[in-house]
């Protein structure tokens, strides 16, 4: 609800193309995740292994060792980046009008700041998905959101339209809740792993690494494929056709948010699984969440064909969004569901190798494909693009969750 409220108080906060201009910054920021080469995915995987075993000074030496890690990795990351940002032209990059440039410029400083110490600050989550409680860290973004929700609601009131200080509103509060939870969390909670100095072990970088490099791999193709989405389309059509995107995506995303409340426990919950070989549960959760997918795909066609109704009493007049950038995204949504419930397993149980090679596929011929087919069909063809793609992960992700649920997966299949 308040990720749909959002939507109407920034539109009407600033206009439909400095929406476009934000949305499409905001997916820039998403870009560099790979950074992390895949650390916290692979702490999230081994510090599950080390609590199913009950070996609480590894765990602890996990955490602390990924701190350090990332801190090594985003503090230069942040100062290179700040001084890279005033030399890129961003409004030919961006495909907008110049008199947007220096404006985006000033956004651009806070993100990347904003950006490099959430990704160090957000290793609590994959401490507490490891744990299982994938409830707790999830209520980080709604509480975040709500503080945004506040903010944006006074800049409406109090300032004028301004990218910067809709870049401060949306980044900076998310991060102060994680901050403040960490505290409270390692003194509390899991004071067992909370980091620190003393528990730091080189050792363990190897052994994150060798499940993290491979989640990194993975990671650019995410990266290339759905946060290079906006650029795409922002190049292809121009920023409102960004909107439009989002917009679409915002509204179809209800069904999403949804059936991932259900999934995220799945990572976790098959890490622990595997390691203890119980393979009558993870069947019995692939078969439940297999009808959960269903009610999922059913929900997303009844909002494609209630949308138009939808669209008006949500964002009223300001903006016309195309039924087939809709359907598109429907489409989009319900394939990606089905490949999410496949990777969310494979993921947990750690034989993510096939999975690298099959998504650097998706990587090399996205942008090709989606400038290609945006000649001739505009933005809607960026989508057709991610759908094609996602069909072929689903496809062979699907035989090797079966493969390995029924204990019958060799070589690359397992690995």
């Amino acid at each position: 609800m308040i990720s749909l409220l959002l939507v109407p108080m920034t539109l009407g906060y600033i206009s439909p193309e400095l929406y476009g201009i934000w949305l499409t910054l905001s997916s820039i920021m998403l870009w560099l995740n790979f950074f992390d080469v895949g650390f916290t995915l692979g702490l999230k995987n081994k510090l599950a292994e080390a609590i199913a075993k009950g070996d609480w000074n590894k765990g602890k030496s996990l955490v602390s060792t990924t701190y350090l890690m990332m801190v090594l990795i985003f503090i230069p990351l942040w100062i290179i980046l700040e001084w890279i940002v005033p030399f890129i032209n961003w409004a030919s990059f961006l495909n907008v009008d110049t008199i947007y440039n220096e404006e985006i410029t000033k956004a651009m400083h806070i993100l990347i700041a904003c950006f490099c110490l959430q990704m160090i600050v957000n290793i609590l989550t994959a401490v507490i998905a490891a744990f299982q409680k994938v409830a707790l860290s999830s209520s980080f973004p709604v509480l975040g959101n709500f503080l945004s929700l506040i903010a944006i609601f006074l800049l409406t009131k109090f300032c004028p339209p301004s990218l910067v200080a809709l870049a401060c509103t949306v980044s900076v509060l998310p991060i102060l809740v994680i901050i403040i939870a960490s505290f409270v969390l390692y003194s509390s909670k899991f004071k067992k792993v909370a980091p620190s100095i003393e528990a730091i072990n080189k050792s363990y970088v190897k052994e994150l690494f060798s499940l993290g490099y491979k989640f990194f791999l993975i990671q650019v193709q995410v990266v290339v494929l759905f946060q290079s989405t906006n650029i795409l389309i922002s190049n292809v059509s121009g920023p409102n056709e960004v909107t439009y995107y989002n917009i679409a995506y915002k509204y179809l995303g209800i069904a999403m948010m949804i059936y991932t409340i259900f999934l995220s426990p799945l990572w976790p919950a098959f890490t622990d699984a595997y390691t203890k070989k119980d393979y009558t549960w993870m069947k019995n959760i692939y078969k439940k969440m297999s009808t959960v997918f269903l009610i999922s795909a059913a929900a997303v066609i009844i909002m494609i064909l209630l949308s138009p109704i939808i669209y008006k009493i949500w964002i009223g007049e300001r903006i016309s969004i195309p039924i087939t950038m809709t359907i598109a995204v429907g489409i989009y949504m319900i394939v990606f569901s089905w490949d999410s419930l496949q990777i969310n397993m494979i993921n947990g149980i750690g034989a993510v190798k096939l999975q690298t090679y099959v998504t650097m596929l998706g990587l090399i011929i996205h942008i090709p494909l989606s400038f290609c087919l945006g000649k001739y069909i505009g933005a809607i063809g960026v989508v057709c693009s991610m759908i094609l793609i996602n069909v072929l992960y689903s496809t062979v992700f699907t035989i090797q969750i079966n493969k390995l649920l029924n204990n019958r997966a060799k070589g690359i299949w397992i690995k």
